[in-house]
């Protein structure tokens, strides 16, 4: 029974990773197998990555198989990844599915993924939900999103904003609304200013340079100023590319300050994609990680730009103990690996076969989904046709 659960619950990892790169024919057989699974999570990962690619004829079995699933965090994530993909006859389904949610996070999720799509008849109705949303996050959200087809909608919007409690809340929703109101900028500048929470400051602040490049210099001072330092990398590496000279080096300073060698090399990593010449040091940063996984993550990420150095993540990935670590180590391995030239490939590939050999059948078809790149580069569509069909036939035996 433990082997059945696992071939179930696991499956559809593996086969959402190779759904995009799935013939037609063989759709319809992943999509019975994913229905077919109790586990509604991996489930839910199957038909988000078959949703961009099922056939016409295919989505109605899709759009009653993302209804069925009971837990509303995955039940919208399903709905919202098929939007895009339902005619217009599915729609007034849908728009049932969406108001039948009752947590209002959710409800909000699914009808802003559905409002460009909806037909004009159904507008009126899909306001009329949106408008019973209590918590204004959640509001503005939809309002929105069907201010697209509604603009008068967009005062209604910009009120339900400006009523949101919690200030970095408020700003992230004028930031949202920005985009067809710009005025709203300054406001949420001033509101951004306002957040007494570092962290939350450091965000908004970020968020609205990439808006506002005035505001980079205010954007810096924040981050710097967050206590923690896995935070304060967070927020000055998703800076860095917009950051002008003088801040790049007062970035680096900062970043050879870290006392943790994970967050000075995730600085480091970023910084050496406008400086290349820091490349050694963030190497030198990444090895001196007493953790693994994250010693592995940071190799992995680092070589993209220095590819000698992939022997040695792999090495270090072989000797996680920790199963899930081991896996997301390899996956972000996976894609720079499969750039390499071929004959290369092949001469690392036994040793992660090797590693591979020692693990269940659970984890074998994680690791599956973590190679897909791997097993493409090497293979091409036929191999990764073949792999979905033993999927499914192995899910079949054991159902």
């Amino acid at each position: 029974m433990l082997i059945l659960l696992g071939m179930r619950s696991i499956a559809p990892q593996a086969l959402s990773a190779l759904a995009h790169k799935l013939p037609a024919e063989l759709l319809l057989k992943t999509l019975s197998t994913a229905r077919a699974i109790l586990d509604q999570e991996y489930c839910l990962k199957a038909l988000n990555a078959l949703g961009d690619k099922l056939p016409e004829e295919l989505i109605p079995g899709a759009l009653i198989a993302a209804q069925l699933i009971e837990l509303e965090k995955y039940r919208a994530q399903a709905l919202s990844a098929l939007a895009n993909k339902l005619p217009e006859t599915l729609m007034p389904e849908a728009l049932t599915a969406a108001q039948l949610i009752e947590l209002e996070k959710y409800r909000a999720q699914v009808l802003s993924a559905l409002a460009n799509k909806l037909p004009e008849a159904l507008i009126p109705e899909a306001l009329i939900t949106a408008r019973s949303i209590v918590d204004n996050r959640y509001r503005v959200q939809v309002l929105n999103a069907l201010a697209d087809k509604l603009p008068e909608l967009l005062t209604e919007a910009l009120a339900a904003a400006q009523a949101i409690e919690l200030e970095s809340d408020r700003v992230q929703a004028l930031i949202l609304l920005a985009d067809k109101l710009p005025e709203l900028l300054t406001e949420a500048l001033a509101t951004a200013r306002k957040i007494q929470d570092e962290k939350s400051r450091a965000e908004a602040l970020s968020a609205l340079a990439h808006k506002l490049p005035e505001v980079l210099s205010e954007a810096f001072t924040a981050a710097c100023s967050i206590a923690t330092e896995r935070y304060r990398a967070e927020a000055l590496s998703a800076l860095v590319d917009k950051l002008p000279p003088q801040l790049l080096s007062d970035t680096l300073t900062t970043a050879r300050d870290f006392q943790d060698n994970l967050s000075r090399a995730k600085v480091l990593s970023a910084l050496a994609d406008r400086l290349p010449e820091l490349l050694p040091e963030a190497l030198a940063a990444a090895r001196s990680i007493a953790d693994e996984p994250s010693r592995a993550q940071a190799l992995s990420v680092l070589a993209d730009r220095l590819p000698e150095l992939l022997p040695e993540a792999l090495n270090i990935i072989r000797e996680i103990a920790n199963e899930k670590y081991c896996t997301d180590a390899l996956s972000s391995l996976a894609l720079v690996l499969a750039r390499m030239p071929v004959n290369k490939l092949f001469t690392l590939l036994p040793n992660i076969l090797h590693k591979l050999s020692f693990r269940t059948r659970r984890d074998l078809l994680q690791d599956l989904a973590a190679l897909i790149p791997i097993i493409f580069a090497l293979g091409g569509s036929a191999t990764i046709d073949e792999v979905a069909l033993a999927i499914c036939d192995v899910v079949k035996w054991w159902r």
